[in-house]
């Protein structure tokens, strides 16, 4: 049976008894809280990651590579009233085999919080927070870019979760020497019907990046770039061994809106199918197919593209991309804040019949420690 066939039979399988996902990335993510019982209090908050990823990739499209370090933030917090915090610290950045920090960043954030809708000015609630599809945004992205900064509108209710941003990342003045680029981009997911046992969604992403400017000498053509991706998403829970039971396939579309395109192809799609079982003691077997004709993405995973990264073969060109994603994963908290996961990340290359691999480690802690109760006196 050939790869393509194997393929396909399994996702029959899977589909027919709602076997069916992507993984989930929530102990990687982080929020800022917004508490009521934290009024007027000063906090000291902490986030930690340590990481290590080791892409044993032996393609043209991405070559091998080893990402080995830690991250930490330290910011101190304060709520002047029950909807709003404001922070700022210091983010650092330490690759492994490097005797200097590879980052050191300034970190300031307000959010505003209030009847499950959250604005935040500053650094963003980044990366795994936006819950977005790996064509459209690179997980590691985390460890590449893992600070953003400009502008976010969230929604927390019943029937929809949304994220939209602007992440604004080279900022450009009077007759610089380069462009400036910002990114923004949407998630949201809609609830189409749930009980307690069920959950059907309609997931709508888009992310939309743009280098340009007026003001600066770079004579460069301007660059939009547009990915978008919706499908559906079902959800199955289960008391037992196996918990939950999910499916999440989606349609992607890629787009060159530059006015002067000088993209390799001006536009391109994918089809992403993903079938997921949770057990008990935290264990989560997934299972991915991935399709893409003439698909590019300035903020996608390496391996999703049908051009080379930067990571690839220069110049090189695969108009069709067929993968076969297996996905195991173990995700414990080991105490208040502390958690472990652990990846094992093989694919199969259908066109090619080849096996890579990949493997993880994160270990991320991330705790508010209040150190404070200002008394403000009333007015």
């Amino acid at each position: 049976m050939s790869y393509k066939y194997f393929t396909v039979a399994l996702f029959i399988i899977f589909n027919f008894n709602n076997v069916q996902a992507q993984i989930d990335n929530s102990k990687l993510s982080t929020e800022i809280a917004v508490t009521d019982s934290m009024e007027h209090h000063v906090m000291l908050s902490i986030g930690n990651i340590n990481f290590l990823k080791n892409n044993e990739y032996f393609n043209d499209i991405v070559t091998g590579y080893t990402l080995f370090g830690t991250q930490l933030a330290t910011q101190f917090a304060y709520q002047p009233s029950r909807y709003a915090r404001i922070q700022g610290g210091i983010f650092l950045h330490k690759d492994y085999g490097n005797p200097q920090l590879t980052k050191v960043a300034p970190l300031l954030t307000l959010k505003l919080e209030k009847n499950n809708y959250a604005l935040l000015f500053g650094n963003l609630e980044a990366n795994f927070a936006h819950r977005v599809i790996e064509p459209l945004y690179d997980y590691e992205r985390a460890i590449f870019n893992p600070v953003e900064s400009g502008i976010q509108f969230k929604v927390k209710k019943e029937k929809i979760w949304s994220d939209t941003w602007f992440n604004w990342e080279v900022m450009q003045y009077l007759h610089s020497t380069y462009q400036e680029q910002f990114t923004v981009g949407h998630s949201s997911d809609i609830v189409l019907y749930h009980n307690n046992k069920w959950q059907f969604k309609l997931p709508v992403q888009a992310i939309i990046t743009h280098k340009g400017g007026q003001i600066d000498v770079d004579t460069t053509d301007l660059k939009t770039l547009l990915n978008m991706a919706s499908g559906l998403t079902i959800r199955y829970v289960h008391h037992g061994f196996l918990q939950e039971i999910k499916s999440e396939n989606y349609i992607a579309l890629y787009r060159d809106l530059s006015p002067n395109p000088a993209s390799i192809f001006d536009s391109g799609k994918g089809l992403f199918l993903n079938a997921a079982a949770k057990f008990k003691h935290d264990f989560t077997l997934s299972f991915g197919y991935w399709n893409g004709q003439n698909y590019l993405s300035s903020r996608g995973g390496k391996l999703f593209l049908s051009a080379a990264s930067d990571y690839g073969k220069q110049g090189y060109v695969e108009k069709n991309r067929s993968l076969f994603l297996i996905r195991a994963l173990y995700q414990k908290q080991i105490a208040d804040g502390l958690c472990a996961d652990v990846r094992f990340e093989p694919f199969i290359d259908l066109n090619k019949h080849t096996f890579e691999y990949a493997y993880s480690f994160y270990l991320t802690y991330h705790f508010d420690f209040n150190v404070a109760h200002l008394h403000v006196a009333n007015k």
